[in-house]
């Protein structure tokens, strides 16, 4: 095991970097923080490119291992409270849907925490993955991946531009279901396979061009006076309903 002293050392230099889009992109790493996120990506199958601790640690693939002191960790963590242990993960993509089971699809998610949330609730409920459509936030952000516990690792993720979205929900062989503030059926209703749930963005919801793609509208039914639910909420709501849970 390598011990790292220098705060000027080349790997936590890179590490630091990894906090924006930028550095994440040219890149292609990401960090994840904690014994528990770093377990779920054990058993997932992921090797980390370079493993962080504060503890004695078992050789982990081909990572490159390093001991560094808590005051080192916490120069590095996003966190207030740092790890015993960080890891550095390549990113990894899926490059296509599968039309089977049930799939989250999101317009233009702006949040990171809202993303990390939907990705988790998506890992619960047994979804097949997100697709992340149009301008939507970094899922590898530092905030989305905390809010992830470690679904970041489970979930199937794909990118796709906003034309071959709306192509996939018009071609769907399933059901697409999009939520919308006026639709006039409710959200608690058979789901036919496979399904395809389309949310919009926090501000604005659906555009009306995923809207009018979709072989279906839901509504969410409120009876307080909150103008609309959370995205979160609103497709863990959805996921939960669509997988008969």
């Amino acid at each position: 095991m390598l011990i790292i002293t220098s705060p000027h050392n080349p790997t936590i230099k890179l590490i630091r970097s990894l906090a924006e889009k930028k550095h994440r992109q040219e890149a292609g790493l990401f960090v994840a923080e904690g014994e528990k996120v770093l377990a779920r990506a054990k058993a997932e199958g992921w090797e980390p490119e370079y493993l962080l601790s504060t503890v004695p640690a078992e050789p982990w693939g081909k990572a490159a291992l390093m001991r560094v002191e808590e005051k080192m960790m916490a120069s590095v963590s996003a966190q207030n409270n740092p790890p015993r242990q960080i890891g550095v993960f390549r990113q990894r993509w899926t490059e296509t849907v599968t039309p089977e089971g049930t799939w989250a699809a999101l317009e233009d998610m702006r949040d990171p925490g809202n993303l990390g949330t939907i990705i988790r609730t998506a890992d619960a409920a047994g979804a097949k993955g997100v697709i992340l459509a149009g301008q939507s936030c970094d899922p590898y952000a530092p905030d989305c991946v905390r809010a992830t516990m470690g679904s970041i690792f489970g979930v199937p993720l794909v990118r796709m531009e906003q034309k071959a979205f709306l192509d996939l929900i018009r071609q769907w062989p399933g059901e697409s279901v999009g939520t919308h503030l006026k639709a006039t059926e409710s959200y608690r209703r058979p789901y036919k396979a496979p399904t395809l749930l389309v949310m919009g963005s926090e501000g604005r919801g659906l555009t009306a061009e995923a809207s009018e793609a979709c072989s279906t509208l839901v509504r969410i039914p409120m009876k307080g006076g909150a103008e609309s639910l959370n995205v979160a909420i609103a497709t863990g709501l959805m996921l939960f309903e669509a997988q008969g849970l």
